[in-house]
């Protein structure tokens, strides 16, 4: 989520202690940072643009990685504010830790909650990055004057319902597509926050045969297909291309992913294109990885594509 959603979610919860606002209380900063920390990887850029994109929702979004950032901080309190109190400094810390990687769960694009045992970032998908609707809830609630500790039941239950309200037509969205393509085998069905409208959800359907990406309407479930692609089996160049780096973060990257390879005479080398089925807008999917193989049918050469950047990975 957006920094701001993160920040009021940290004093709302710290707001649980019962204390009145006040960004002198060591609880009160404590739960702020903590609920910044997990995306504190950013640091991870120095690094490079792709070693951003596979630190990025990893390993500071898990519980580990809470433990670690709560340790940071109350060891920042001790050095500067010696008379703080360190065992609340750590809890309160970690608590706004865990409303950061709670709501990212809740984000399209997940987080890593189950590291070290699983590095795939987990999602459910109901939330965009930033969702206005949402942070116009939480801005709401605070405006209403109302003592620390209702405010933040207030903020909780008000949240939550808004989450059991897009769930809700998550599923109303996911049983008009199980009726819309009832004709036909569906293995898998994601529904997930449009990029274009917080009135629409895309949607990835796959089939004993295809792949149907597109998009429906939250209210009138008016469906729009933007992509149909065929299943194929994988050749040895597809094969070798998801053992390379680049295609071992692709795994973890997205559950729905679309493999193609074709001959560039130009460059006399092999291209396999693995797509992020996810993510798909102003007719190209947002998010793709390039793995070239030369003459000896090895890869030489491997890129991503992603928001309009082109990022070269070594193979």
């Amino acid at each position: 989520m957006d920094s701001l959603s993160h920040a009021l979610l940290g004093i709302a919860v710290a707001g649980l202690s019962g204390d009145p606002l006040s960004f002198h209380n060591p609880i009160y900063l404590a739960a702020i940072i903590g609920a910044q920390a997990p995306d504190f990887d950013i640091i991870a850029k120095v690094r490079g643009n792709f070693a951003l994109l596979r630190q990025h929702r990893a390993f500071s979004h898990s519980i580990p990685g809470l433990v670690m950032w709560s340790s940071l901080i109350t060891a920042g309190f001790f050095c500067f504010f010696a008379e703080a109190p360190l065992d609340k400094v750590f809890i309160w810390s970690f608590l706004g830790g865990l409303s950061h990687i709670i709501i990212d769960f809740f984000n399209a694009h997940g987080a890593a909650i189950l590291w070290p045992i699983s590095r795939e970032r987990k999602s459910f998908s109901l939330l965009n990055v930033f969702d206005p609707v949402l942070l116009s809830i939480m801005l709401t609630v605070f405006l209403q004057g109302l003592p620390a500790k209702e405010t933040s039941l207030l903020f909780f239950s008000s949240t939550g319902l808004y989450i059991v309200i897009r769930y809700a037509l998550k599923l109303r969205a996911s049983s008009w597509l199980k009726q819309y393509f009832a004709d036909t085998t569906i293995i898998r069905i994601l529904v997930l926050p449009s990029l274009k409208s917080i009135l629409s959800w895309d949607f990835v359907v796959e089939t004993n045969t295809q792949y149907y990406v597109g998009q429906l309407g939250i209210l009138n479930l008016n469906i729009i297909i933007h992509s149909e692609l065929a299943k194929q089996s994988l050749s040895p160049a597809a094969q070798g291309a998801q053992k390379t780096i680049l295609g071992e973060f692709f795994s973890s990257f997205t559950p729905f992913s679309y493999v193609t390879e074709h001959h560039d005479n130009k460059q006399k080398a092999k291209l396999v294109h693995i797509y992020d089925l996810r993510y798909f807008l102003n007719k190209s999917f947002l998010h793709s990885a390039t793995i070239v193989f030369g003459n000896d049918e090895q890869p030489c050469d491997s890129y991503i594509k992603t928001e309009g950047r082109t990022i070269r990975i070594p193979c």
